[in-house]
């Protein structure tokens, strides 16, 4: 099984959940990866959320409208978008809005789930770039980006390479990175880091 290693496609500490082997037919969705952004709370020391309050609504989630970057270098071949918002928990069984990166030597990169894209079909991306914002449409029950890639008609595996992230990591303060806020706000707020 072919595996590769991408940019990771937010600035903050995100968790995910792969799909195995078989779980999903579909190019694009096989041994994808669905990703969201979770945020270490002060208030909630030691364990990281997925959203603030009851996360009932879209705006509660960390990942809601956050930016998304593109995983990979390479031209933007479709862009697919449904303009349905999902409430978190509700699913709406329609296709979801996506964006298609074409990587070159036959491989195509899936992000799915996305809102307002910032680039248009045909434009070259290089990886990093901020391409779009997290949604919650199609298939979805709560805002995140699912990650698929695939090679002419097989599956690829996808994983973030952890060097860039760490990049990304570093280009951020380590509060903006943890806690969603910049080091300052944090300070205001909580205190000094310790």
């Amino acid at each position: 099984m072919e595996q590769i290693q991408v940019h990771p496609i937010f600035d903050r500490y995100c968790v995910y959940n792969d799909h195995y082997d078989g779980e999903l037919p579909a190019l694009g969705d096989a041994l994808g990866r669905d990703c969201w952004i979770e945020a270490f709370l002060p208030e909630n020391i030691g364990f990281a959320r997925a959203y603030r309050g009851d996360g009932s609504k879209n705006e509660d989630w960390f990942s809601f409208n956050a930016k998304v970057y593109a995983p990979v270098s390479g031209t933007i071949l479709d862009i697919q978008l449904n303009p349905v918002t999902n409430e978190p928990g509700h699913m709406n069984p329609s296709p979801a809005s996506w964006i298609i990166i074409d990587a070159g030597d036959g491989l195509k990169v899936m992000l799915a789930h996305i809102q307002s894209p910032v680039v248009a079909v045909g434009d070259q991306v290089s990886e990093g770039q901020y391409i779009a914002h997290v949604g919650n449409n199609g298939y979805s029950r709560h805002p995140h980006i699912h990650i698929g890639a695939y090679r002419k008609d097989t599956p690829v595996a996808i994983s973030f390479d952890p060097q860039k992230v760490g990049e990304a990591a570093r280009r951020v303060d380590e509060c903006y990175w943890v806690f969603g806020i910049s080091d300052e706000e944090f300070k205001e707020k909580y205190g000094e880091l310790e």
